[in-house]
Formats: structure tokens, sequence, C-alpha cells
């Protein structure tokens, strides 16, 4: 009870004093902005990605693991709070959508906390938490759907950057799609050795390279990738949504033909905010496997993700 009062105490302060403890000075610019004005939507749209941002500080693990989260936590709470009041005073327009879509990523972080400290379930626990109306936006929840299904039976996806990540991670935990897949972006695999202890004890592995979990289990990477990781030393194969590597069967491939992409039709009719990194992903993965042009050419769009 007295960490989680700590928590919000120290969150409460972060978002009300515009002296904030940080000397960066684009936090303390929109710091100054929103003080001036208190219902301009859009900055504190950008203050929030800011403290978004800055939670991420936390896994470089300068500090005692406890005096850390406690910060974090505070943290993100701060972003949570932004980006309510982003939305609150910016109804009907993208930066609300923006906005609302970041809270759900705030407790994506929160859970990536969380899942450092106190595992899996951990993880879990704090997805539940989130406000039973507040889900990302359709064409986003359909990329999610589709990368967890691209992937084997209890393998582990790698993501590789924002929007990836914490769709799968919305789907995986908030709404218990995939739980035998693990999902880690990679680039804090690499980085951030507490959680790569963490996913390793829940592997029951010891060995961290690509190779050494491929022996054991099917390793994926998001066409979010340019390039899948360390492909010289790997071998990789290529799916629909995903590059696959280690131990896969035929019976876990999904059909090209099999991916649905509804919501991304909707979202282009309707020029909805979050279009452009579904059809960014879209683009490299029928560039990599053709066979999706069928899928795509279905709903009508395969002019919008480069299918000829």
């Amino acid at each position: 009870m007295g960490t989680f009062l700590s928590k919000a105490i120290l969150g409460l302060v972060l978002l009300q004093s515009p002296q904030n403890p940080s000397p960066d000075s684009v936090r303390a610019e929109l710091w100054a902005r929103v003080t001036a004005d208190s219902t301009n939507g859009p900055v504190w749209l950008e203050l929030g990605r800011a403290y978004l941002q800055r939670g991420t500080d936390y896994h470089s693990h300068r500090r005692p693991m406890t005096v850390d989260t406690v910060w974090a936590h505070a943290t993100l709470d701060t972003a949570q709070l932004a980006f309510e009041r982003a939305a609150r005073f910016s109804p009907g327009t993208r930066t609300a959508d923006s906005a609302r879509l970041y809270r759900v990523y705030t407790y994506g972080e929160l859970a990536y906390v969380d899942w450092e400290t106190g595992g899996t379930a951990a993880a879990t626990l704090t997805w539940h938490t989130l406000p039973e109306g507040l889900r990302i936006p359709p064409v986003l929840e359909e990329l999610g759907e589709n990368l967890l299904r691209a992937c084997p039976h209890q393998g582990m996806l790698f993501t590789a950057g924002e929007t990836d990540t914490q769709t799968a991670w919305y789907l995986r935990f908030s709404r218990g799609l995939r739980p035998d897949l693990t999902i880690v972006p990679f680039e804090r695999w690499r980085g951030d050795s507490v959680l790569r202890n963490r996913v390793l004890r829940e592997l029951r592995t010891r060995d961290p390279s690509l190779r050494a979990l491929g022996q054991s289990r099917a390793v994926c990477a998001s066409m979010g990738f340019e390039r899948p990781p360390e492909e010289r030393t790997v071998k990789w194969s290529k799916r629909p949504l995903v590059w696959v590597t280690g131990k896969e069967t035929k019976a876990d491939r999904v059909p090209a033909q099999d991916f649905v992409f509804a919501a991304l039709r909707l979202a282009i009719d309707e020029h909805e905010t979050w279009t452009a990194p579904a059809v960014a992903l879209y683009r490299r993965a029928v560039s990599n496997v053709g066979a999706l042009c069928k899928a795509f050419d279905t709903f009508r769009l395969g002019s919008e993700v480069g299918c000829h």
C-alpha cells in the first residue's frame, strides 16, 4: 500500500509541476506550454509521448530495482494522465485518436516493467487493469492478430518497433490470444539483460542466441523488420507476415490466403489515423511473400500494399 501511494504521489507531482525533475529541454518547453494553456490537447499529447519515452529509461537499470520500478511507474502514470487530458481537450480529432492509442501503449510499458519483476503472470495482471472501453483501433487489432496467427505454436516472436510490439502484446495479454507465444521486442532482448534473463528462465533455457532458441521452438521475426535479425548467422524462412527459424512443422503454417484484412479496407476507406503503420508492414510482407496478394485482392487492397 505504501509503495502504491508513493507512486501515485510522485506521478501527481510530476504531472502538476512545470518544474519537473528532468533537465530535458523538450519536456521543460512542453510543461511551459501546457502551463500557459492547460486545454491544449496536441501539446498534452506531445508531453505524454515524452514521458512514455522517458519511461523506457527504466530499462537501463542504473538504479536499485525497487527505486527504479517506483520511478518507472510514476513516469508512466504521468504519461497516462497527459494522454487522458489530450483526448479530453481534443474530442473528435486525430489528436484524441492518438492519445487513446498511446494510453493503451502505456499499459503495455507498465506491464513490461512488471514482467521483469514478477514474470508473465504479473504482466497479464497489469494488462487486465486496462479500462474496458479502451481498445486499439480495429486496423491495428487486425494487424496484431495476423502477426500472432503467423507464428508457429509455442513459438517466440521478436518484434521490430512500437506498432508491432504493442499490438501483439495487446492481443496476447489483454485479449488472451495465443498465450503459447513469447513476444519480445528484439532491441530490448539485446539491450535489457533483466528482461532477457527473465524470459530465459520462463523458457527454461540459458543460451540467448537465436540459433540455440531455435533448437527447441520456432523463432519468428515480424516483417516490421526491414531484414530478419542476424540473417548472416541464422537461416530464416519466409512466411506470411513473419520470418521463421528453428523448430517448425508444416502443420503450424497458415496459408497466405487465410489472412484477413477487412479492418484495413475500412481504415483506408475512412482515412483512419493509424492506417499507415499497418500498410508499411503489409507492403514489406507482400514484397517477401507474393502469395499474400490473393488475400489482399479479396479485399480490393492489392494496389495499396504493392501487389501487381
